[in-house]
């Protein structure tokens, strides 16, 4: 890669400059809305009752006192003029394809309504974590809040398509400032280098087998108790409501019966309690979280991606470890709290089609494709930029639906994907199976009420490493530092994040 030169810095600076302008643009534009909507509520309403309001008051009101305490919850971003909605990536796509529709002629009354209703559940699900972690007096006025929201969700129709299109926007998590102050095109060259070493250095692991696995070490072994056996892990999903865009709505009770059929055994290799998965918890408002290793814990989330023309569910799990720790007095990676993310996505038969893997910085992402695809060429392969790596090769779906996760001591560095097999592990240690939403709103330790592990920021407060003051050029903010869903910037050199809703087919394609 390194051959193609100066590569193209015209791409690279066009690239940062097109972003940024219409970043400022949107930014104007949020800004005038906002101030429109919150600012005669931040203060007059106080102390209002609610019960007088109009229901866009009520709204305004709630945003007022969540921005005020900054409790704002960040995974899913505001949508303009419509406080009752918030978008995410796939919002945006969706908005797009009713906009296809429309223009092709289709009638889209039912695609229009399902795009409104992803983003009212966004806006839902959000506003909850954010009035429980505002206290116990504002939880009343929840339901009467979101009976506002419903109604004025259920006010949009059709034509509103235009207007509403214009406001659904999801920022990205690069910082142009940054990487135009930083020197970008010329910095990108170091941290591709940087980067080409960490392959090479630890990549190699995945060519080992079991048994050479085994021999490194102690190794745990975190898996659910009473886990689906695989022989049965579509679970009757074909039974499952969709909506009008093919993606699916599980009920709670589905999704994680769902979350059981495919969740991995992580297999950790033990040198301290730094290694041992534990339940992210905080002991008091402000206080740095920690992970309580007394508490095994798999979490789980549902996602969606376009590929080859269709919407496929992903099933997400995360695990957290308490530390990454130092390996010297100038180790730049190390710092506190550390979480490993495997997604697997499925077909429409409810196989495993590929899988992938990030750290919960966003860092070190992996893809694993079963035999049903295979790897296209991408814009990134002949250049210097971070491009779709698979150190595995492709990986048998059977072994996608339940795999053996190897990760490495101290690093937490995936070294394998394998089936289950007839090695145990030293240690098996029976995991619980919990929503990853509840990391928006913590029980804290103290009993005074709950926190999210999450800043207004969407970071973990307290988990910043010393990198970030060597990879700021490249414009990730707070790099290395575990943040929320909806913020994993993925690459350090070009421009990628996890949710982005056609990731895969930017890789690869159906056989």
């Amino acid at each position: 890669m390194a051959s193609a030169g100066f590569w193209n810095a015209k791409l690279m600076i066009r690239e940062i400059c097109s972003g940024f302008g219409a970043k400022v643009a949107r930014i104007g534009i949020l800004t005038v809305s906002l101030t429109g909507l919150f600012g005669c509520a931040a203060r007059q309403l106080e102390t209002a009752d609610i019960s007088q309001m109009s229901c866009s008051a009520q709204l305004a009101f709630a945003a007022s006192q969540i921005d005020k305490h900054n409790l704002r919850n960040k995974e899913a971003a505001p949508v303009p003029t419509f406080p009752f909605l918030r978008a995410n990536r796939n919002s945006v796509l969706m908005g797009k394809q009713v906009g296809a529709a429309v223009a092709g002629g289709q009638a889209a009354d039912v695609l229009f309504a399902d795009w409104v209703a992803q983003m009212r559940g966004l806006d839902r699900a959000a506003r909850a974590s954010e009035f429980r972690n505002l206290g116990e007096a504002s939880m009343s006025s929840l339901a009467r809040i979101e009976d506002c929201a419903d109604q004025m969700a259920a006010q949009l129709v059709p034509a509103d398509y235009q207007a509403l299109s214009k406001s659904v926007f999801v920022p990205d998590d690069y910082l142009d400032f940054q990487r135009i102050a930083g020197f970008y095109p010329l910095t990108a060259f170091a941290a591709h280098f940087g980067y080409e070493g960490w392959r090479r250095d630890n990549l190699g692991s995945f060519d080992l087998g079991p048994d050479a696995l085994i021999g490194l070490g102690a190794w745990e072994s975190y898996q659910l108790s009473g886990q689906n056996d695989g022989g049965v892990a579509t679970l009757a999903i074909k039974d499952i409501r969709k909506d009008a865009f093919g993606r699916l709505v599980p009920t709670a009770v589905e999704l994680e019966n769902i979350g059981r059929a495919y969740a991995p055994e992580f297999r950790v290799r033990v040198q301290s309690d730094s290694d041992r998965i534990g339940h992210p918890s905080l002991l008091a408002k402000g206080a740095v979280a920690h992970v309580d290793i007394d508490r095994p814990t798999i979490f789980y989330r549902l996602g969606h991606t376009w590929f080859n023309d269709q919407w496929h569910p992903q099933i997400i799990y995360t695990v957290w470890f308490p530390e990454r720790p130092a390996q010297g007095m100038f180790d730049i990676l190390a710092g506190h709290l550390d979480a490993l993310i495997w997604r697997v996505t499925l077909d429409e038969k409810w196989a495993p089609l590929i899988a992938d893997t990030i750290h919960g910085c966003g860092c070190y992402h992996l893809f694993f494709p079963s035999p049903s695809v295979y790897r296209i060429e991408a814009p990134e392969d002949g250049d210097i930029r971070e491009t779709a790596e698979s150190p595995a090769g492709t990986v048998a779906s059977s072994v996608l639906a339940q795999p053996i996760l190897w990760i490495d001591a101290v690093s937490h560095y995936l070294m394998a994907v394998t089936a289950r097999d007839q090695y145990e592990a030293h240690h098996t240690v029976a995991s619980a199976l919990v929503a990853e939403q509840q990391l928006g709103s913590l029980a804290l330790g103290d009993g005074t009420g709950f926190a999210s592990l999450y800043d207004e920021d969407g970071f973990v407060p307290g988990t910043e490493r010393l990198e970030r003051f060597i990879l700021w050029p490249l414009g990730i903010d707070k790099p290395g530092a575990m943040r929320q869903w909806g913020h994993h910037a993925t690459a350090f050199v070009g421009r990628r994040h996890f949710d982005e809703p056609e990731l895969l087919g930017r890789y690869f394609d159906l056989k």
